[in-house]
């Protein structure tokens, strides 16, 4: 699940964000929508440049994001560290016995990247480290890329997140509710 058959237009734009020296090491951050405050996740806009977006999520320790959708949106999710058990399709990706760390103290995972198209229910839990990741998106029918938590379909992580729901269809859930099936529906 790591690479697609076919080369596309998202891929081809992963492959330039992870080449060394393409985007600033202190990112390329707009003046407005910097950061987006999505209940206790944080998101920082790393890059924008219609139609293509990254935003890094930092996600608070025990925190559950539920299966959901994106309708204007295919992305790569890539693990850059903490505790995250990434579902996709229902089932989590990896079992908790591979969140380790390495020589380095570093998330043995870091850099796993995943693929979720428009329609592909994905979630996630994140352990008592926390964790973060980056979204490496394209936005699509000519939508303006905003913070992705904004176009959104399934349960929310919460009434603020609700509220902010901008396209999709959104399911009023409160995060202290919240388990891990939520994030994988089939396990």
């Amino acid at each position: 699940m790591n690479q697609p058959a076919a080369f596309d237009e998202l891929t081809a734009f992963l492959n330039w964000a992870l080449t060394p020296g393409s985007i600033p090491m202190i990112g390329a951050i707009p003046l407005m929508g910097a950061t987006h405050r999505i209940e206790d996740v944080t998101s920082v806009t790393w890059f924008r440049q219609p139609p293509f977006q990254i935003q890094m999520f930092i996600v608070p320790p025990n925190y559950v994001i539920p299966e959901h959708t994106h309708p204007n949106v295919d992305s790569y999710e890539v693990y850059l560290g903490g505790q995250i058990m990434f579902s996709h399709s229902g089932r989590f990706l990896y079992p908790p016995e591979h969140i380790t760390a390495d020589a380095q103290g570093l998330a043995s995972l870091r850099g796993k990247i995943i693929r979720v198209k428009p329609g592909d229910l994905h979630g996630g839990t994140f352990g008592d480290a926390g964790g973060v990741f980056m979204s490496v998106q394209h936005w699509l029918n000519g939508v303006e890329p905003h913070c992705v938590a904004s176009d959104y379909s399934g349960p929310v992580m919460g009434p603020d997140h609700f509220a902010k729901v901008v396209v999709g269809e959104p399911i009023l859930r409160e995060q202290g509710h919240l388990t891990a099936r939520d994030a994988a529906g089939e396990e």
